[in-house]
């Protein structure tokens, strides 16, 4: 078998910026047979690729949704924004804003589609989603021997809501739902 077809099929073994960067060069997911799709709080999740510690998940936020401060204790990922009305927030910060994002191509894309994120096992992040929804990729790296399953399951902070919390299998989790725009970044307010 030709060696560039091999990588192409199976990702490189190491770190993950590795995976992103074969995730993002081999954007036609490798979705398994098991676990192909679900739903955790309300958000379909759709298992993109998964392989040893490696995994992708593409998540599908419904308008109007938010997902308070929170961290993934034995998860180290990137979150790739692929469209729709997400502004992502890191270590209490927006740093990715929907209304940054209002320009789009000739064909009607967002010009901020790709826009990466990258988020440890210790760092706080949230998310505010607008009236349209949107739509964003999960890239991670599992840690501590952890098999790989739904990152929203492995979760620290204040859930979704109380859907979202009685399907976390690792952390400290609480649920204090309804919750405010302060509860995805609680430095700064959009």
């Amino acid at each position: 078998m030709n060696i560039e077809l091999l990588l192409q099929l199976h990702p490189p073994k190491g770190t993950l910026l590795h995976y992103l960067k074969w995730i993002l060069s081999n954007p036609i997911p490798r979705i398994p047979l098991y676990e192909a799709v679900g739903y955790v709080g309300g958000v379909t999740k759709v298992l993109w690729h998964r392989e040893g510690q490696f995994q992708t998940q593409m998540f599908i936020m419904p308008p109007n949704y938010i997902i308070p401060e929170h961290t993934h204790p034995n998860v180290d990922s990137f979150e790739v924004y692929l469209g729709g009305q997400i502004s992502f927030s890191h270590s209490g910060y927006f740093v990715i804003k929907e209304n940054t994002f209002n320009k789009t191509t000739i064909t009607g894309e967002n010009v901020g589609n790709w826009s990466i994120v990258q988020v440890n096992h210790n760092d706080k992040h949230g998310g505010v989603i607008g009236e349209h929804g949107g739509v964003f990729l999960s890239v991670q790296k599992w840690l501590n021997g952890v098999k790989p399953h739904c990152v929203a399951c492995d979760y620290e902070g204040q859930t979704m809501n109380q859907q979202h919390l009685e399907s976390v299998k690792y952390g400290e989790a609480t649920c204090n739902f309804p919750y405010s725009i302060a509860d995805a970044a609680s430095k700064e307010v959009l």
